[in-house]
């Protein structure tokens, strides 16, 4: 039997999430240059897996279950490629046996390419129970290191819009912005820190979105010129 959600009554975030989504909206009207890449809907045409040691409660599924709020409504409206109809997101479930020494990787069956340009903010959905747990986006490129940029915690109760400003180093910009090596996507990593409890751990999540600039004289740092970054 899956792990259901408890649906809490709206929290003061609401309105906080509904002036970010506004203010996306307005950065991809008024700068033609950024564009909004869906890197997953999470309905399940994209199988993901949990990558770790055996733990037999290791397991994915793809659920009725998404924000009840206008705000994530609004949000899907501004990936064309998005589909018309959703009604469902990844669950995530597992044991942590020992939180202080391990971590998990959920990782897409098939790496996901970005597209060409600087990858600039993060946006996604998630449903959490409080945990004390980081999570981080894991990137490879050729020629490269492997690249691991934090995307924030999952120390709130209910669903949450997490969005963050991501730093990819310079020469991987280079790199991205030649066809031979892009950047693609290689896994969700999950990392308990040493006060989370040992036992049970599930979460839900929705809708993966990066901020591509895809100006070809862009550089590392050629960001959008108002408060967004000091407003997270």
């Amino acid at each position: 039997m899956l792990p259901k959600a408890t649906w809490a009554p709206p929290v003061k975030r609401d309105q906080d999430e509904a002036s970010r989504v506004l203010q996306l909206e307005k950065v991809l009207i008024d700068w033609k240059h950024y564009n909004l890449f869906l890197v997953d809907s999470f309905e399940g045409e994209r199988p993901w897996e949990v990558y770790r040691g055996v733990s037999f409660l290791n397991r994915i599924d793809y659920v009725s279950q998404i924000p009840d709020s206008p705000a994530f409504l609004k949000e899907r409206e501004l990936y064309k490629a998005s589909p018309k109809e959703e009604y469902r997101s990844m669950m995530v479930q597992t044991f942590f046996e020992n939180p202080k020494h391990e971590h998990l990787e959920i990782r897409p069956k098939e790496p996901i390419r970005l597209p060409i340009g600087i990858p600039t903010r993060v946006f996604f959905w998630a449903y959490s129970n409080n945990y004390n747990v980081v999570l981080e986006l894991v990137f490879h490129q050729k020629k490269s290191k492997e690249i691991v940029l934090e995307l924030g915690d999952l120390k709130f109760d209910g669903w949450k819009r997490i969005e963050t400003k991501i730093a990819v180093p310079a020469k991987n910009i280079r790199l991205n912005q030649s066809l031979r090596f892009p950047l693609e996507l290689v896994s969700i990593r999950i990392k308990p820190n040493p006060f989370q409890p040992k036992g049970e751990f599930y979460f839900y999540m929705d809708r993966l979105g990066i901020l591509i600039d895809s100006r070809e004289e862009s550089y590392p740092g050629a960001d959008i010129k108002d408060n967004w970054g000091t407003a997270l």
